[in-house]
């Protein structure tokens, strides 16, 4: 899970580095010019706030670019059905497109032009037949049925769930969903990772028609490669441990297209 609170230990050693943040807090001060509008405004010291300035550009943040490059190319303004993506890519998608998103609870968005539909998808999915041009889920279909989030407990819940997908999208659909790749196994509580012929198997009606690989992706083993092969058409998972995965980005289309 992104931006977790830091641990309860964390905080309260920060909160009390509020006696060394103190001089820091006078030198500071010291240093503003004596015409500072700023100068006149009261100061607290809070506590330690010192965070690592790296932000990086995690599996999420490149699936996002990824899929807002490839449905540039669709026509103007598309249907779009999105399952368990960050909220920032749904609302950034609903800004040129028609977004609906299943969740499993109000998000409490109410600046974007995301329709958000509250809805277990381990159940049939409450839209009508051919009703959407593309399909986004983000990480998110490895973990349905699970019951990790409050949803029901369904072993059947993902292949039903690509049966409905073949119902719900046009003829023409694309569908852009990150996978756990690696050797085929389910590591319960968590997920289901699989190799790219379970992935295509998966999806009996649809072919894979792009795909790309992010190497740095997994949460136990550190990168291994150069950050030149990140990302890659490398989908060989005898190179990940039992256990481990790697996120991996795909462009399914109907086979009949």
């Amino acid at each position: 899970m992104r931006d977790q609170v830091p641990p309860i230990i964390t905080r309260v050693v920060k909160k009390l580095r509020i006696f060394t943040m103190r001089k820091k807090a006078a030198h500071y001060q010291s240093m503003m010019k004596s015409n500072s509008l700023l100068k006149e405004i009261e100061m607290r010291v809070v506590g330690d706030a010192s965070a690592d300035p790296t932000e990086f550009f995690d599996h999420y943040d490149a699936f996002g670019f990824w899929v807002s490059k490839k449905i540039q190319i669709a026509p103007p303004r598309v249907k779009v059905l999105d399952v368990g993506s960050p909220k920032m890519l749904c609302g950034i998608l609903s800004s040129q497109h028609q977004v609906t998103s299943v969740v499993l609870a109000d998000c409490k968005d109410v600046i974007s032009e995301v329709k958000y539909v509250s809805h277990d998808i381990s159940f049939p999915l409450p839209f009508e037949v051919n009703q959407f041009d593309v399909f986004t889920s983000t990480v998110a279909l490895p973990l349905v049925g699970l019951a990790r989030y409050g949803d029901r407990l369904d072993p059947n819940c993902l292949p039903n769930f690509v049966s409905e997908l073949d119902r719900v999208m046009t003829d023409k659909a694309d569908l852009f969903i990150s996978m756990c790749l690696g050797p085929n196994r389910l590591a319960f509580n968590n997920g289901w990772f699989f190799d790219m012929d379970t992935m295509s198997r998966l999806f009996p009606n649809w072919i894979i028609s792009d795909f790309l690989v992010d190497w740095w992706s997994s949460p136990k083993t550190p990168p291994s490669v150069d950050i030149k092969d990140r990302f890659s058409k490398d989908a060989d998972v005898s190179k990940i441990a039992p256990g481990d995965y790697r996120v991996v980005f795909l462009h399914l289309t109907r086979k009949n297209k």
